[in-house]
């Protein structure tokens, strides 16, 4: 007899294909809040977590949820992902939102309009897959963007009398260096994550819960133009262009080291806590804030209007720099769709055959699956169908792989990557092209 659960998930697959040709026909309409999403009875029931990375910080239009100010948007990976699959979903990501909101505090939103509830208190035996990400902000990573923005590659710093932000944050030289960032992050940050990662295990003990990585911001070498990253924050007098990458050359590795590092952090407390890690770093190296051919990151927007300081009087830093635009939210909704998809599918071996069976002869091996890719990015996952069947499987699934892994969660990730993009191309052509709102 099939659990519960597979039973939710064979109805989930059942609705996909009604899902991905509604957003194949009329996307727009799909990137309303909850539109598109499959209607199944007992849906698999699904809890996204964490801070502006996951909330959606870099696209408008934004939703109220799960308090005003949270600048969540409405088609934010969370919510990709749940319309892909069918899932229902309970989102209390909130930008700015730091470990602790997570597991016990509160959170006043940015703007102050409003006060998000502890995240973990939408968790319970009832949820079946939680995604999160969160870290950046207990590592202080926007402060510490916002006093790097520099004059120059070669500095100095626009709000302090110091060469470049490495300068700030590392003491002393040679084998005496001291990192304080990076003691930040193995006496803070790391710590803090692992409590969380726990607790959320601890108070949804029934599900699988998938940790998802930030993406580079800053490149890594083999992805820095010949010319440099560097590009101004403001040229000709009172001009801002858009998406400046305004840091140093030696910050462009600075950072992305800081990255690799909080990235680790992030894996060791996820698996610690038995979750799975999707690291989406190095898959996103050439399409950091830094690319000039295909951004998944917006860069830095000097505006005179609300923002965040920027060192300079009367300027702020537009909402929604450094942060992942449309093309970037495709890209995670499609890593995090196939990670989601084979989470929530059935782990265990099929069940073993009754004593003395009679051989049941193999079909032919499976046509191979034809899915097409997501279109903003090209590191979506390879799926491929089944290539024999199982004398074990059961009758919902004839054609099991030999391994006993079922099948099912492929074709969900298959079918995740086609809805990620097509909502993400949705979502980037209702964006207007100039003066849009950053968060």
């Amino acid at each position: 007899m099939p659990s519960p659960r597979l039973r939710r998930i064979v109805a989930a697959a059942a609705a996909l294909p009604l899902v991905v040709g509604s957003l194949a026909l009329g996307a727009q309409a799909a990137s309303a809040h909850g539109a598109g999403r499959a209607s199944v009875a007992d849906p698999v029931q699904y809890v996204a977590l964490g801070d502006s990375y996951s909330a959606g910080f870099g696209l408008v239009p934004f939703s109220d949820e799960p308090a005003a100010g949270c600048y969540q948007a409405v088609a934010n990976y969370p919510h990709l992902v749940a319309d892909a699959l069918g899932l229902a979903l309970t989102d209390r990501t909130c930008s700015g939102a730091v470990t602790a909101n997570i597991r016990d505090t509160p959170q006043t939103t940015i703007t102050g309009a409003g006060t998000a509830p502890v995240q973990s208190e939408a968790l319970s035996a009832d949820t079946d897959v939680v995604t999160v990400t969160i870290g950046g902000n207990d590592l202080g990573f926007s402060t510490v963007a916002t006093a790097c923005l520099a004059q120059s590659a070669e500095g100095p710093l626009l709000a302090l009398d110091l060469p470049n932000c490495r300068a700030l944050y590392v003491e002393g030289s040679g084998e005496f260096e001291v990192d304080t960032l990076k003691a930040k992050l193995d006496g803070t940050v790391a710590p803090a994550l692992a409590q969380t990662f726990a607790l959320i295990a601890a108070k949804a003990p029934n599900a699988r819960v998938v940790v998802v990585g930030y993406p580079s911001i800053a490149p890594d070498v083999a992805n820095v133009p010949a010319g440099g990253c560097f590009t101004p924050l403001v040229t000709g007098g009172s001009t801002f262009p858009a998406n400046a990458f305004p840091f140093t050359d030696v910050d462009t590795g600075y950072l992305h080291e800081t990255e690799v590092r909080l990235d680790a952090a992030i894996r060791a407390a996820a698996e610690g806590a038995g979750a799975t890690y999707v690291s989406t770093l190095a898959a996103t190296e050439s399409h950091s804030a830094c690319s000039t051919t295909d951004p998944y990151i917006d860069g830095v927007t000097l505006t005179v209007g609300a923002g965040t300081p920027s060192g300079v009087d009367g300027l702020s830093v537009a909402l929604g720099a450094l942060h992942p635009n449309a093309a970037g939210v495709g890209f995670l909704a499609t890593e995090v769709g196939a990670a989601v998809a084979e989470a929530v599918g059935p782990t265990a071996p099929s069940p073993a055959p009754s004593p003395a069976p009679s051989p049941a002869p193999s079909p032919s091996p499976a046509a191979p699956s034809s899915a097409a890719p997501a279109p903003t990015s090209s590191a979506g996952p390879s799926v491929g169908a089944p290539s024999g069947a199982d004398p074990g499987a059961d009758a919902l699934h004839p054609a099991l792989a030999a391994t006993g892994r079922d099948p099912l969660p492929l074709v969900l990730a298959a079918l995740a990557v086609l809805a990620a993009g097509a909502l993400a191309a949705a979502a980037a052509a209702r964006r207007p092209h100039a003066a849009r709102p950053r968060p």
